[in-house]
Protein backbone atom coordinates (compact mmCIF):
# COMPACT_ATOMS: atom_id res chain seq x y z
CA UNK A 1 0.00 0.00 0.00
CA UNK A 2 0.98 3.25 -0.88
CA UNK A 3 -0.09 4.59 2.21
CA UNK A 4 2.02 2.43 4.61
CA UNK A 5 4.81 4.53 4.96
CA UNK A 6 2.16 7.84 6.33
CA UNK A 7 0.31 5.26 8.71
CA UNK A 8 3.76 4.02 10.04
CA UNK A 9 4.65 7.74 10.34
CA UNK A 10 1.33 8.68 12.05
CA UNK A 11 1.86 5.59 14.99
CA UNK A 12 5.62 6.71 16.07
CA UNK A 13 4.05 9.93 16.81
CA UNK A 14 1.05 9.08 18.93
CA UNK A 15 2.97 5.95 20.78
CA UNK A 16 6.24 7.81 21.97
CA UNK A 17 6.47 5.29 24.58
CA UNK A 18 7.42 2.61 21.88
CA UNK A 19 9.66 4.81 19.29
CA UNK A 20 12.55 7.04 20.20
CA UNK A 21 15.00 9.06 18.02
CA UNK A 22 18.77 8.72 18.15
CA UNK A 23 20.95 11.02 20.21
CA UNK A 24 23.70 10.70 18.13
CA UNK A 25 21.92 12.09 15.04
CA UNK A 26 23.90 9.28 13.08
CA UNK A 27 26.17 9.92 9.99
CA UNK A 28 23.25 11.58 7.36
CA UNK A 29 23.84 15.14 7.65
CA UNK A 30 22.48 18.38 5.69
CA UNK A 31 24.30 19.85 3.39
CA UNK A 32 25.77 23.15 3.40
CA UNK A 33 22.21 25.88 3.70
CA UNK A 34 19.91 22.64 4.23
CA UNK A 35 18.01 22.26 7.22
CA UNK A 36 16.59 18.77 8.74
CA UNK A 37 13.59 19.43 11.35
CA UNK A 38 11.87 16.72 12.93
CA UNK A 39 10.30 15.48 16.58
CA UNK A 40 12.46 12.64 18.31
CA UNK A 41 11.96 10.82 21.53
CA UNK A 42 14.80 9.30 23.85
CA UNK A 43 14.09 6.84 26.46
CA UNK A 44 16.74 5.78 28.91
CA UNK A 45 15.43 2.92 30.44
CA UNK A 46 18.92 2.09 32.73
CA UNK A 47 21.99 3.46 33.22
CA UNK A 48 23.98 2.79 36.16
CA UNK A 49 26.07 5.39 38.38
CA UNK A 50 29.09 4.45 39.82
CA UNK A 51 29.47 3.08 42.64
CA UNK A 52 26.40 2.48 45.43
CA UNK A 53 24.75 5.67 43.55
CA UNK A 54 21.91 2.97 41.87
CA UNK A 55 20.59 3.65 38.18
CA UNK A 56 18.71 6.23 36.78
CA UNK A 57 15.76 6.67 34.13
CA UNK A 58 14.65 9.15 31.73
CA UNK A 59 12.34 9.79 29.62
CA UNK A 60 13.02 12.76 26.77
CA UNK A 61 11.12 14.68 24.36
CA UNK A 62 12.58 16.90 22.01
CA UNK A 63 12.22 19.46 18.44
CA UNK A 64 15.48 19.17 16.84
CA UNK A 65 16.82 21.56 13.97
CA UNK A 66 19.74 20.32 12.02
CA UNK A 67 21.77 23.00 9.76
CA UNK A 68 24.39 22.55 6.98
CA UNK A 69 26.88 25.21 8.06
CA UNK A 70 29.75 24.19 5.56
CA UNK A 71 29.32 20.72 3.67
CA UNK A 72 31.37 18.71 5.80
CA UNK A 73 29.90 20.51 9.38
CA UNK A 74 26.40 20.92 10.67
CA UNK A 75 24.98 22.64 13.84
CA UNK A 76 22.36 20.60 15.74
CA UNK A 77 20.18 21.66 18.27
CA UNK A 78 16.90 20.46 20.42
CA UNK A 79 14.88 21.66 22.80
CA UNK A 80 12.11 20.03 24.74
CA UNK A 81 11.11 18.35 28.03
CA UNK A 82 12.54 15.61 29.96
CA UNK A 83 11.63 13.97 33.67
CA UNK A 84 14.39 11.54 35.60
CA UNK A 85 13.92 8.67 38.07
CA UNK A 86 16.28 8.06 40.33
CA UNK A 87 16.90 4.20 42.05
CA UNK A 88 18.99 2.63 44.17
CA UNK A 89 20.65 4.96 46.62
CA UNK A 90 20.44 5.93 50.40
CA UNK A 91 17.28 7.47 49.79
CA UNK A 92 15.21 4.48 47.97
CA UNK A 93 13.69 5.94 44.80
CA UNK A 94 12.96 9.15 43.39
CA UNK A 95 10.83 10.27 40.60
CA UNK A 96 11.23 13.74 39.14
CA UNK A 97 8.49 15.54 36.74
CA UNK A 98 8.44 16.66 33.46
CA UNK A 99 10.24 19.94 32.78
CA UNK A 100 13.27 21.66 30.47
CA UNK A 101 15.58 19.64 28.68
CA UNK A 102 17.53 20.70 26.10
CA UNK A 103 21.10 20.30 23.89
CA UNK A 104 23.46 21.29 21.04
CA UNK A 105 26.47 20.09 19.47
CA UNK A 106 28.06 19.51 15.91
CA UNK A 107 28.45 16.95 13.51
CA UNK A 108 31.89 16.61 11.42
CA UNK A 109 31.38 14.67 7.77
CA UNK A 110 34.36 12.25 7.27
CA UNK A 111 33.34 10.44 4.64
CA UNK A 112 29.97 10.58 2.09
CA UNK A 113 30.76 8.57 -1.34
CA UNK A 114 26.59 8.30 -1.63
CA UNK A 115 26.96 3.85 -0.83
CA UNK A 116 28.57 4.96 2.33
CA UNK A 117 28.21 7.83 5.04
CA UNK A 118 30.36 8.43 8.07
CA UNK A 119 30.36 10.85 10.57
CA UNK A 120 32.31 12.41 13.93
CA UNK A 121 29.68 13.89 16.40
CA UNK A 122 30.22 15.81 19.65
CA UNK A 123 26.90 16.81 21.73
CA UNK A 124 25.75 17.61 25.26
CA UNK A 125 22.25 17.00 26.48
CA UNK A 126 20.87 18.28 29.71
CA UNK A 127 17.48 17.74 31.26
CA UNK A 128 16.19 19.68 34.47
CA UNK A 129 13.05 17.60 35.95
CA UNK A 130 10.97 19.20 38.33
CA UNK A 131 11.80 18.87 42.11
CA UNK A 132 10.33 16.71 44.28
CA UNK A 133 9.11 16.90 48.09
CA UNK A 134 9.07 13.28 50.17
CA UNK A 135 8.26 13.98 53.59
CA UNK A 136 8.79 17.15 54.28
CA UNK A 137 12.84 17.39 52.32
CA UNK A 138 13.14 19.03 49.03
CA UNK A 139 14.89 17.25 45.96
CA UNK A 140 16.46 18.92 43.03
CA UNK A 141 18.27 16.98 39.91
CA UNK A 142 19.28 17.69 36.73
CA UNK A 143 20.98 15.10 34.16
CA UNK A 144 24.21 16.75 32.36
CA UNK A 145 25.66 14.33 29.14
CA UNK A 146 28.35 15.35 27.07
CA UNK A 147 29.08 12.95 24.26
CA UNK A 148 31.18 12.04 21.68
CA UNK A 149 30.31 9.49 18.58
CA UNK A 150 31.48 8.33 15.32
CA UNK A 151 28.65 6.62 13.15
CA UNK A 152 29.30 4.67 9.71
CA UNK A 153 26.12 3.68 7.34
CA UNK A 154 25.41 1.77 4.39
CA UNK A 155 22.86 2.25 1.85
CA UNK A 156 20.42 -0.42 0.70
CA UNK A 157 17.89 1.89 -1.31
CA UNK A 158 15.30 3.22 0.87
CA UNK A 159 16.98 1.74 4.46
CA UNK A 160 20.37 3.34 5.44
CA UNK A 161 21.47 1.26 8.72
CA UNK A 162 24.43 2.47 11.10
CA UNK A 163 26.66 0.89 13.66
CA UNK A 164 29.08 3.45 16.04
CA UNK A 165 30.52 4.04 18.77
CA UNK A 166 30.33 6.45 21.71
CA UNK A 167 31.66 7.98 25.08
CA UNK A 168 29.68 9.64 27.10
CA UNK A 169 29.84 11.55 30.45
CA UNK A 170 26.80 11.27 31.60
CA UNK A 171 26.19 12.73 35.34
CA UNK A 172 23.56 12.86 37.90
CA UNK A 173 23.32 15.91 40.09
CA UNK A 174 21.38 16.35 42.85
CA UNK A 175 20.74 18.20 45.71
CA UNK A 176 18.51 17.82 48.82
CA UNK A 177 17.30 20.43 51.06
CA UNK A 178 19.55 22.92 49.31
CA UNK A 179 22.41 20.97 51.23
CA UNK A 180 25.01 21.36 48.48
CA UNK A 181 25.25 20.05 45.07
CA UNK A 182 26.68 16.22 44.56
CA UNK A 183 27.72 14.97 41.00
CA UNK A 184 27.15 11.25 40.34
CA UNK A 185 29.69 10.21 37.71
CA UNK A 186 28.22 7.03 35.27
CA UNK A 187 29.59 3.69 35.84
CA UNK A 188 30.59 3.16 32.49
CA UNK A 189 31.71 5.80 29.95
CA UNK A 190 31.42 4.30 26.94
CA UNK A 191 29.01 1.81 24.30
CA UNK A 192 27.82 0.77 21.14
CA UNK A 193 25.42 2.24 19.06
CA UNK A 194 23.10 0.51 16.49
CA UNK A 195 20.44 2.03 13.96
CA UNK A 196 18.65 2.04 10.75
CA UNK A 197 17.25 5.32 8.66
CA UNK A 198 14.16 4.66 6.71
CA UNK A 199 13.71 6.89 4.05
CA UNK A 200 10.22 7.48 3.33
CA UNK A 201 10.13 9.86 0.73
CA UNK A 202 13.35 12.22 -0.80
CA UNK A 203 12.13 14.73 2.27
CA UNK A 204 11.06 12.46 5.07
CA UNK A 205 12.55 10.38 7.23
CA UNK A 206 12.67 7.94 10.53
CA UNK A 207 15.04 6.94 12.59
CA UNK A 208 15.62 4.42 15.17
CA UNK A 209 18.42 3.71 17.81
CA UNK A 210 19.62 2.14 20.47
CA UNK A 211 22.20 1.93 23.15
CA UNK A 212 24.00 -0.52 24.82
CA UNK A 213 27.09 -0.95 27.74
CA UNK A 214 27.14 2.06 29.04
CA UNK A 215 23.50 2.09 29.41
CA UNK A 216 19.91 0.52 27.77
CA UNK A 217 18.34 3.01 26.13
CA UNK A 218 15.81 3.75 22.83
CA UNK A 219 15.24 6.37 20.37
CA UNK A 220 13.24 7.21 17.14
CA UNK A 221 12.20 10.09 15.28
CA UNK A 222 10.68 11.64 12.48
CA UNK A 223 12.08 14.46 10.43
CA UNK A 224 11.73 16.76 7.35
CA UNK A 225 14.43 17.95 5.01
CA UNK A 226 14.22 21.11 3.30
Amino acid sequence: MRCAPYLIAVFLLLFPSRSYAAPTYGPDMPKKGKITMGYQSNIVFKHRLDDSYGKIKSTQHFLDLSYGVFDWLSFDGKLGAGDITHEGASFGKVGYGYSFAGGYGFRIRLMDSGKYKAALGFHHISVHPQDKVINGDKYESFLDDWQTDLTVSRNFGKIDPFIGVKASKFDMVYNINKGGRKRRPPKYWAGVVAGCDLNLREDISIRVEGHFIDETSLSTGIYYKY
